[in-house]
């Protein structure tokens, strides 16, 4: 009770001078706290379109910070741990220049955020910033990343890169929802049928194994977009790698099983694979689907698949 009280009272009392006075010197404050890494990238996007617009100082807080190093678009970057108490002073404090990237609708039965808007094609980007009130164009989304000359030399001599290579992932992350995964076997199948390409497997050592390809697991962010910015083109599923890719303006074969509705993530370099016309609750949102498992093991052919590719290749 005394807690919130304080909430209230320092709200109250700060909220709109402080709002008022970094509106009057064009400063503008986003933060985005959160352990979903891909949202931290998407968020660049926004930022993008804001500078265009309008020109503010943009002062980002982030705990995946290591996303704008080196952005042009940001004026101050901090480095804020998830465990920081600034996070609950930012929230207090939240208004019309003080600005969270973040759904503003709870997720209720089990269903990702994006089915409490309309259209179903909403972006994730707007979605999350949606309640930013700042006119923004959110149909020419540009994720970015940008690297120093001194760091990519740094890059080329850790990473031993061919000079060309496509990259895959074996599996998708099903931290928050298993809906997106398609299945292994059809991974490996796209490897041995393109054989005479580079390839090499991204994502965490304790994903499985991909043959016949060399493996670049637990790279930290930074090196990771780096990789993927050398990349001729990306075999994965919805996510973090799609989001990066985008930066870099690389082809990227998304294999989707109509957890979201595919505009939702959706990139000008993207190449989509689906059936969905034959997934009866496409979009789905569910974050745990019977119908989805069933299809994703039936429906979606290894053949399917790599024609798909081998068509857009």
């Amino acid at each position: 009770m005394i807690k919130e009280l304080f909430k209230f009272i320092i709200g109250n009392i700060f909220r709109f001078p402080l709002n008022y006075l970094l509106k009057k010197n064009k400063i503008l404050i986003i933060f985005r706290q959160g352990s979903a890494i891909g949202d931290h990238v998407y968020m660049s996007s926004v930022i993008r379109e804001i500078y265009k617009k309008n020109h503010y100082k943009i002062f980002l807080f982030t705990n995946y910070y290591e996303f704008y190093i080196n952005n042009p678009r940001v004026y101050k970057l901090f480095k804020i741990k998830k465990s920081n108490s600034l996070w609950s002073l930012l929230y207090i404090l939240k208004g019309e220049m003080i600005l969270e990237f973040r759904n503003i609708h709870k997720n209720y039965n089990n269903k990702h955020f994006l089915i409490n808007y309309l259209p179903k094609n909403l972006h994730l980007a707007k979605g999350m910033s949606s309640h930013f009130n700042l006119g923004l164009d959110y149909k020419n989304l540009q994720n970015e990343i940008f690297f120093s000359n001194k760091e990519i030399e740094a890059f080329k001599k850790k990473i031993n890169l061919p000079n060309d290579f496509a990259l895959i992932q074996s599996s998708a992350k099903s931290v928050y929802t298993k809906n997106k995964e398609w299945n292994f076997d059809g991974m490996q199948k796209i490897i041995d049928h393109f054989d005479k390409f580079n390839w090499i497997q991204i994502g965490k050592h304790n994903e499985p194994k991909l043959k016949n390809c060399t493996h670049l697991l637990n790279l930290n962010l930074r090196e990771l977009s780096y990789v993927i910015s050398k990349s001729r083109f990306l075999v994965v599923y919805e996510g973090l790698f799609n989001h990066i890719a985008s930066c870099f303006n690389k082809k990227t074969f998304v294999i989707h099983l109509g957890f979201l509705h595919e505009d939702s993530f959706k990139y000008p370099n993207n190449i989509i694979i689906n059936q969905n016309e034959n997934l009866k609750c496409y979009p789905c949102y569910s974050l745990d689907c019977k119908n989805h498992k069933n299809f994703s093991k039936n429906f979606m052919s290894d053949e399917f698949v790599i024609n798909a590719i081998e068509k857009n290749m």
